[in-house]
């Protein structure tokens, strides 16, 4: 990526970043969901917080995908932008990934050292609850800070559609998500497998285009994820990749051989600043929680003085 010199490969950065933002949110979910569960009555108001800050998380910050060719983004300007907001992004993604792993050790300690939330005869476990909301608290700020950083990136590329020479496809690319989603909604999870006879990659994507205009959704869905079985981690994608996703990617490239010019972005509607500023506040109303906690422990530490933790800020 970094010694990219024509876009080729740069241009795949927000796909990836897209399909590896869903995938962290489903572990993020899992760690919150778990954590908070964990949390005795005491702690439940942060708890409820944290909680609050998922569901922004999860449905407010739905991960807008930028669709470009490699000659727009080096003619534009934005590669070497692009570059050093990947960059950026990586050392986001390391932070987090060492804030979750941080968490989801001290959770799964205190599970296997005072068992679940109900289990009998628990000890008394303020001070390693605490410790566990303030672990929470590092990851859910990081996911922010990436979540944040990616949005800048957005808006940056977003200038292209400004330029007199881009043909901008965001609304033909958003029906086709919709069509494409609706089917995937009404499909069920009785499938109908389907062998397909194309003897390579090419001729698949071809037999998919054709399922696409001819506005079979249903089998489009269907074929991408058959011919991932074929051609493994391909331009297919892989079984944890979104089928839309793909098949999105995959027309556009397809509709964009041969030209310059062509962009989209597609994705949530909302708008991504006042997500943003929603998840900072809740982060703001947690770490305010757990200072106000905190300065109470001593107190309540002298009344119980049972083993703790350092937990100090």
């Amino acid at each position: 990526m970094l010694s990219d010199t024509d876009g080729s490969c740069a241009v795949y950065t927000f796909h990836v970043f897209s399909q590896l933002f869903q995938n962290m949110q489903r572990k993020f979910g899992a760690i919150t969901n778990d954590s908070v569960s964990f949390l005795g009555e005491s702690l439940q108001r942060i708890g409820s917080k944290f909680r609050s800050s998922l569901d922004v998380m999860m449905s407010c910050s739905e991960c807008p995908t930028v669709f470009v060719d490699a000659e727009t983004l080096v003619s534009c300007g934005l590669l070497e932008t692009l570059k050093f907001s990947v960059l950026e992004l990586q050392e986001h993604l390391d932070t987090y990934n060492t804030k979750r792993e941080a968490a989801e050790q001290w959770l799964d300690n205190c599970k296997r050292t005072f068992g679940e939330k109900d289990a009998a005869q628990r000890p008394n476990t303020d001070a390693q609850e605490l410790e566990l909301c303030r672990r929470l608290y590092k990851l859910h700020f990081q996911l922010l800070l990436l979540f944040q950083a990616y949005c800048k990136l957005i808006s940056r590329v977003d200038t292209i559609k400004r330029e007199a020479e881009v043909i901008n496809m965001s609304e033909e690319l958003a029906v086709l998500e919709s069509c494409l989603k609706e089917a995937e909604a009404t499909a069920g999870s009785s499938e109908e497998e389907i062998a397909p006879p194309e003897s390579s990659a090419e001729a698949a994507i071809h037999s998919l285009i054709e399922t696409l205009r001819n506005k079979d959704f249903s089998t489009a869905l269907t074929q991408v994820k058959a011919f991932r079985s074929l051609w493994p981690n391909d331009i297919f994608g892989g079984t944890t990749d979104d089928a839309v996703q793909t098949l999105l990617h995959i027309y556009f490239r397809h509709q964009t051989l041969g030209q310059t010019g062509s962009f989209a972005v597609v994705g949530s509607n909302q708008d991504l600043s006042q997500a943003s500023s929603k998840l900072m506040e809740l982060n703001m109303e947690i770490r305010e929680s757990l200072r106000m906690v905190q300065a109470c422990q001593p107190l309540a530490q002298a009344k119980h003085p049972d083993p703790v933790v350092s937990t100090g800020f």
